[in-house]
């Protein structure tokens, strides 16, 4: 449940005065108020939630455990690709987040994970609600935590810096854990993407790769000892160049964003407003960067004066700019 599900529940509020009407309480036998308004900030409501899932996750540990292998990947998009595409018993773990920019902590610590969403929250436009983070983060902590030490973990990962970045966090987070961890790339095929496969594709890799020999003990060290240099870097934007993960400067693409609006406008018969969706979907259809952090560095062009601003930069569908 997330802190905007939790909102929007529809819940009836009942009064009560002392501890032992507290222990006595049975809502049939109470009437629930009325014409009564309560405020509750963000980050309370936060806690609440964070809490309520946390009851609800030990429910479920005493009654269930995870049927079939587990799947960890590194985006929600990828995580709906492969609960349609791979056999069934099994489970999908998603990262809530995209690590390729933003700065990075060990993330498992409430303290760190704040100051990543304040980030990302203060730069990036991708419309995700304030608190929602923590949510989801938390959410796939425990998920991680309440896999059962018999059950295959299986990885899988893409030749992105977003999926590179994500096997290392998620070798980390499985820490001390015994599981056979199990490595699935797309090393073999065009797509370099979890999230571009078809079923079918999904269905093919697994099968060539599922009896691979899980990492090795050193292997998981390398991967972890990797992550901490990520950790440890103070650059809030990271490429991969086909063979290790590099830490650039936040204005590393801005040179593109420039030379793409000045493409379009040679194109037009005089120079007029560009929709920042089209000049953010024409660098899409040469290379594949993340489309919310190309949107934050077109803001921060408009702010330094490279480029005029018509509208109000809510989305990267609301306003358009032009080149000084």
């Amino acid at each position: 449940m997330t802190a905007t599900e939790f909102k929007n529940y529809d819940c009836k509020m009942y009064e009560i005065n002392t501890p032992t009407e507290f222990e006595e309480f049975h809502h049939e036998n109470y009437r629930p108020l009325r014409s009564r308004t309560w405020f509750i900030k963000q980050e309370i409501m936060s806690d609440i939630v964070e809490k309520i899932n946390s009851f609800i996750q030990e429910s479920l540990q005493l009654h269930q455990r995870s049927k079939g292998p587990i799947h960890l990947v590194s985006s929600e998009s990828a995580a709906g690709s492969l609960k349609v595409g791979l056999p069934k018993p099994h489970t999908v773990i998603a990262i809530p987040d995209n690590l390729t920019y933003g700065p990075l902590g060990k993330l498992v610590e409430r303290a760190e994970q704040k100051i990543r969403e304040e980030w990302l929250f203060d730069h990036i436009n991708d419309e995700q609600e304030e608190g929602n983070y923590a949510s989801k983060f938390s959410n796939m902590l425990r998920q991680i935590d309440d896999i059962a030490d018999s059950i295959p973990i299986y990885l899988w990962c893409g030749n992105n810096v977003a999926e590179q970045i994500g096997i290392r966090f998620m070798v980390y987070l499985l820490g001390e854990k015994k599981n056979a961890i199990y490595l699935i790339t797309e090393d073999k095929i065009a797509i370099s993407y979890t999230s571009h496969l078809h079923s079918e594709q999904i269905k093919k890799i697994f099968e060539q790769n599922k009896d691979v020999l899980p990492l090795s003990s050193n292997e998981r060290s390398t991967y972890i000892e990797e992550w901490f240099k990520l950790v440890d870097s103070k650059e809030v934007l990271r490429i991969w160049n086909g063979r290790e993960i590099i830490g650039v400067s936040e204005n590393y693409y801005d040179s593109l964003i420039q030379a793409t609006a000045e493409m379009l406008h040679n194109s037009q018969s005089e120079k007029e407003f560009l929709p920042v969706g089209e000049v953010i979907a024409e660098i899409l259809n040469k290379e594949i960067i993340d489309p919310f952090f190309l949107e934050y560095r077109v803001r921060h062009l408009t702010y330094d004066g490279t480029f005029k601003i018509k509208g109000i930069p809510k989305s990267m569908h609301s306003y358009k700019i032009k080149l000084q």
